[in-house]
């Protein structure tokens, strides 16, 4: 008795056949045809293999399509229904500090006692030698001139050091000096129909009077991957910029992070911000360096903004002791670029300086009065990335490819599964009795035999004689060389029952043909030789 897995194979074998007999594909069913002739049968398998080829190097190519490039972007013209918000600007002095208050704390506590000074004392200690906001002045808005400054910039730290911004979503929450702030923070956008598009500060620190100003998004904290977009130095009166803005559909969220190239808001869940953009996860990269290398992170950073499961990494902010730490691998921070595997957000936005306008009277003293800010033009320049190619096209394209080649279709596909598994497990169950017979002959049946060692005749160890003798014992057993039959024929008393040889073997079948052609090539031989007292045979 035969085990599953014996009789399985055999009704497999039983079911390529009936496939080949039966396909619905092209081609396919001429290749099994036992009564067509052999050249018919190559050429039909030579077009089939074709097809095939043809088919898998356009679905391979549509493949890569769908992997590398499934969208287009374009650009979307109804500036009349957007919502134009106005970006976020962050000004940071390039020496924050303020002398009169550096000494001031001098004095008042000459030097640290404890270097292991918590995080909060820490920033206590720069609220009080950091310059004030009333350090910036002469703030308007939209054309709203005499603005309170402190009022319209918040306090924040980034990676670039104490900075005052505008419009954006994060600020300092332990800020000591509330100037009557808003509370909650309130996106600023722009109308058509506004004064201007822009916003002017000015400042009363003569000694740190070079600013570096960062212009982003409002969802973008100034990260070390941002560059300002210029350094105020009062040789510029307004710096023009225009914003590209660049959002995705919704339908692009069948498509994975790598094939769009971008991540939605709510697609990865950070520590660092409730939203995912590059810069909170550059920033969060960052953070888990800092942790890396030396358990801590710094005292700039803000706090996480919500717990994430899974995440393990519990940040503790350095002591005044451990900032050493930070000091000796700052040049690693830097460089950390290449190492984070960070993509941008599906809505992201780029804000290029166009146009910086000198002040009317450049030989003026004191420069520029002020810096205004604002757009170029309007409206701004927005895009939209959308599916190009997504799951329904690549299946309508690779059934569109298959059908022309082979014929395939998706039933087509079914009945190769049924054929092979089902339809060869029910044989198995309902005819073990045809399948054990059929097992049986496939094992009686004799297998012919193949050389397929590939070897040129003349490299063959045996030599030509040998590869004579054998050919000559396959077909005939009963037949022996020549030269055997010759001495067989010498050794006995009469040749041709004349009286030189029994020859009983010679006078019938195979056997005497054989020894009739020698004996005809041996006296040919022998009458070269007439003065010998050979006896010559009677040839018929």
């Amino acid at each position: 008795m035969r085990s599953f897995w014996e009789l399985f194979h055999t009704s497999v074998i039983v079911q390529t056949k009936e496939y080949f007999e039966k396909s619905t594909l092209h081609g396919v069913r001429y290749i099994a045809e036992n009564s067509r002739p052999f050249i018919e049968k190559f050429m039909w398998f030579c077009t089939t293999v074709l097809g095939l080829v043809a088919a898998l190097v356009i679905i391979v190519s549509l493949w890569e399509k769908f992997q590398t490039n499934p969208t287009i972007t374009g650009l979307d013209t109804d500036f009349h229904n957007w919502d134009v918000p106005f970006p976020a600007v962050t000004l940071c002095q390039d020496n924050p500090s303020n002398e009169s208050l550096v000494d001031d704390y001098v004095n008042r506590r000459p030097y640290v006692d404890d270097p292991n000074l918590p995080q909060n004392d820490l920033k206590k200690i720069v609220y009080e030698v950091v310059s004030r906001c009333n350090v910036l002045l002469d703030c308007a808005y939209k054309g709203e001139l005499d603005l309170d400054c402190c009022n319209f910039f918040s306090p924040i730290f980034t990676e670039h050091g104490f900075c005052y911004t505008f419009n954006l979503r994060f600020n300092e929450t332990e800020w000591p000096y509330d100037y009557n702030r808003r509370p909650v923070f309130t996106k600023e956008f722009i109308q058509e129909t506004d004064m201007t598009w822009s916003m002017a500060v000015d400042t009363n620190d003569a000694q740190n009077n070079t600013i570096s100003v960062y212009i982003g998004s409002n969802d973008d904290l100034p990260t070390l991957d941002m560059a300002p977009q210029h350094v105020w130095n009062r040789r510029i009166a307004r710096l023009s910029f225009d914003a590209k803005e660049t959002y995705t559909t919704d339908s692009a969220r069948q498509l994975s992070i790598r094939q769009r190239r971008c991540v939605f808001e709510d697609e990865i869940a950070l520590v660092t911000d409730t939203i995912y953009t590059f810069t909170a996860c550059m920033r969060q990269c960052r953070m888990e360096l800092a942790h890396a290398l030396c358990g801590c992170i710094p005292p700039f950073y803000p706090p996480p903004a919500r717990k994430v499961k899974g995440y393990k990494i519990n940040f503790r902010y350095c002591t005044l002791k451990e900032l050493g730490c930070i000091a000796k691998n700052a040049d690693k921070f830097s460089n950390r670029l290449s190492k984070c595997s960070c993509e941008l957000g599906c809505s992201n936005t780029v804000y290029e300086m166009e146009k910086l306008l000198e002040p009317t009277d450049p030989n003026g003293d004191d420069g520029a009065e002020f810096l205004e800010i604002g757009f170029v033009s309007w409206p701004m320049q927005k895009y939209k990335r959308e599916v190009l190619f997504g799951w329904v096209d690549l299946l309508v394209a690779f059934g569109g490819i298959a059908g022309l080649f082979l014929g395939f279709s998706l039933l087509s596909g079914v009945e190769i599964v049924y054929y092979f598994t089902l339809r060869a497990c029910c044989m198995v169950c309902r005819d073990k009795e045809s399948l054990e017979r059929l097992a049986l002959e496939y094992e009686q049946m004799e297998q012919p035999k193949v050389d397929l060692s590939l070897r040129p005749a003349f490299m063959d160890p045996r030599g030509k004689e040998g590869q004579q003798q054998e050919q000559g014992q396959a077909d005939s057993k009963d037949l022996k060389a020549p030269k055997d039959l010759w001495a067989a024929a010498l050794d006995s008393d009469s040749i041709g029952g004349l009286g030189y040889g029994k020859g009983r073997a010679y006078t019938s079948g195979r056997g005497a043909k054989a020894a009739t052609g020698q004996r005809r090539r041996t006296t040919g031989r022998n009458v070269k030789n007439a003065g010998s007292n050979w006896p010559l045979p009677y040839i018929p």
